[in-house]
């Protein structure tokens, strides 16, 4: 049975499966190059199915990876040149503006009437045009279902690492901003087969929400640079406790009425309002850290009541506040835990897989957990051949080809080079694995600021990520135990060794030493361990910096064309193109 699932909104993205195992995913933003894309994937639906040689007429099944559908035009405040959380709809700004002001203040309930109106109006207007959306993609005549938001993310959480049927009971936690009128809940993944959801919290208690609104606050774009806010936190001095204590502490908690669920004294959809009457003239930097405070002790706890209620120890969590890579470290470092998996890239790109997995599992259907992440597209090499042929690269660029791509480019690596490697199919989701990738050597603070400043232009407080080889692992990262949590996606960080702090300068937090690896093992990706191999063997470092292949405000790029105008905008003097290196020199 072949499956098509798809998630628009925010990062659109579409998922197949086949027989229980997800063979392809694919987000809207590497086609259009617009990151976090909101258009309907039709692009990514395309690209996708000529990938796979799937035909849309041989497709059984197309799952909508959401209950709730709003239109297009509810995200062009993410694309905006301000971090307004607006769209351009004029009915919706003048409620907002009556709602700030005394008509609001006596008669709040009919705001709430007329909120919940105009979302019913969107929602309707999104369900008219995903059915317009849908024909296009030539999909019209396929059976189309829903899924719940937060049952995509616990799906994709569970099944994506656990084969079905399973071998033991499991506890699934998902966190967003919201979805389907949630942000958060609890699930029983049973041996048998059998789910339970056993608590959840609306969205007016979101602590996703109140991440979100604190990031605009600090000047920033929402669901894009909540990382930017994790990244900073580190930096503050202690007494960011005072404006914890002060700001956010009194705002949102476990429930005392049922500990895994949250609630929040303070509409978490207005959280923007309370900062801007609660929180001017407070550091930025304790800003940042206050909130991650909250984050990770909040979620530390629930996640620990979810332990304590249930009995189990077997951990898998989903959902956008787990992109939080400093609170899965607390996660996984916790006593109480046996094994904890995070899904990777876990916003809701994530959810067109936990839809498939959703269905099959319904239906009886034996699922397959991910291999990899390599879910996207990918270009042979006659197809490079012909593109390099047709766009006249040769007239303006070295170009050679060698028989050890991987070799040729650890030598550039160990001689203080930066390589840029566009090699096989493209990652699906957030994170640069090795196959759309900057490389540079990890040991020399220069390859950072080269990196940073000719290529990603990014907020000097940022760090960059390592690739480390599965046998080198334990050399660099403090209590590594990959029976407890394996670490293959840069999903959580890492206390470095004092040998990671000393080999990988380059690519670990400069202010707290923890690192994002992605630990490569040569079963899973055999051609990017070799090279980091042959690195080791030059160098005598088993990893190599790695981030995403892309200019600052784009996404991870996923095609030949793309790779180039990478190349051309930025300093890079170095790109791999399959087994072809395109040289400035």
């Amino acid at each position: 049975m072949k499956m098509l699932a798809i998630h628009v909104g925010h990062n659109s993205t579409v998922a197949a499966m086949e027989d229980g195992e997800i063979k392809g995913a694919l987000s809207q933003e590497k086609l259009d190059n617009k990151k976090n894309s909101a258009d309907f994937p039709i692009d990514a639906i395309q690209a996708l199915c000529n990938e796979l040689g799937w035909r849309t007429d041989e497709i059984d099944k197309v799952l909508i990876a959401s209950l709730e559908v709003f239109p297009e035009i509810c995200y062009d405040y993410l694309f905006g040149s301000t971090p307004e959380t607006q769209t351009s709809l004029s009915i919706a700004e003048l409620i907002k503006k009556a709602e700030k002001g005394i008509a609001g203040r006596i008669a709040p309930k009919a705001f709430d009437r007329l909120r919940t109106m105009r979302a019913n109006q969107l929602k309707e207007m999104g369900g008219e045009e995903l059915q317009a959306n849908i024909k296009k993609a030539g999909l019209e005549c396929k059976a189309v279902e829903h899924i719940e938001h937060h049952t995509c993310h616990a799906r994709a959480a569970f099944h994506s690492f656990a084969s079905t049927p399973s071998s033991k009971d499991a506890l699934i936690f998902t966190l967003d901003g919201s979805g389907d009128g949630l942000c958060a809940t609890v699930s029983i993944a049973r041996a048998n087969g059998r789910w339970e959801r056993i608590a959840e919290t609306p969205m007016r208690s979101s602590l996703g929400g109140i991440y979100s609104n604190t990031t605009r606050f600090l000047g920033m774009k929402i669901l894009e640079h909540e990382y930017k806010v994790m990244g900073l936190a580190p930096y503050a001095k202690s007494y960011y406790m005072k404006t914890y204590e002060r700001l956010f502490k009194p705002v949102i908690d476990l429930d005392p009425l049922n500990s895994l669920s949250f609630a929040a004294k303070v509409d978490t959809t207005k959280f923007y309002d309370y900062l801007v009457e609660n929180a001017v003239g407070e550091r930025f930097d304790n800003i940042a850290a206050a909130l991650q405070h909250l984050t990770e002790d909040l979620c530390v706890r629930w996640v620990k009541k979810g332990i304590e209620k249930t009995g189990l120890r077997n951990i898998y969590v989903g959902g956008g506040v787990f992109m939080n890579v400093k609170l899965n470290q607390r996660v996984k470092d916790l006593a109480e835990v046996d094994t904890v998996c995070f899904m990777p890239s876990c916003g809701d790109e994530s959810n067109p897989i936990g839809a498939c997995y959703d269905y099959a599992a319904r239906n009886r259907q034996p699922t397959k957990p991910l291999k990899d992440l390599f879910l996207g597209i990918g270009y042979s090499r006659v197809e490079l051949v012909n593109y390099i042929e047709k766009t006249r690269l040769s007239e303006k660029y070295q170009i050679q080809e060698f028989d050890d791509i991987e070799l040729k480019i650890a030598q550039l690596l160990a001689s203080k080079n930066v390589v840029a490697r566009f090699h096989g199919r493209c990652e699906w989701g957030a994170r640069s694995l090795g196959n759309r990738a900057i490389l540079a050597h990890p040991s020399y603070m220069e390859s950072f600021y080269i990196v940073n400043d000719l290529i990603k232009s990014r907020d000097f407080w940022m760090p960059f990520a390592p690739s480390i080889l599965e046998e080198s692992a334990p050399l660099y990262l403090q209590n590594y135990d990959p029976d407890k949590s394996e670490a293959p996606y840069m999903i959580c960080t890492y206390q470095a060794t004092e040998q990671g702090v000393s080999e990988l300068r380059a690519a670990i937090h400069q202010g707290d030493h923890t690192l994002r690896p992605q630990v490569v093992k040569k079963s899973i990706n055999p051609d990017y361990y070799k090279l980091i191999n042959e690195f080791k063997s030059l160098s005598g470092v088993g990893a190599v910096l790695n981030t995403s292949f892309n200019l600052h405000g784009y996404p991870l790029v996923a095609t030949p064309g793309q790779a180039i105008m990478t190349f051309e905008n930025s300093g890079l003097r170095y790109l791999a193109l399959g087994t072809f290196l395109i040289s400035k020199v």
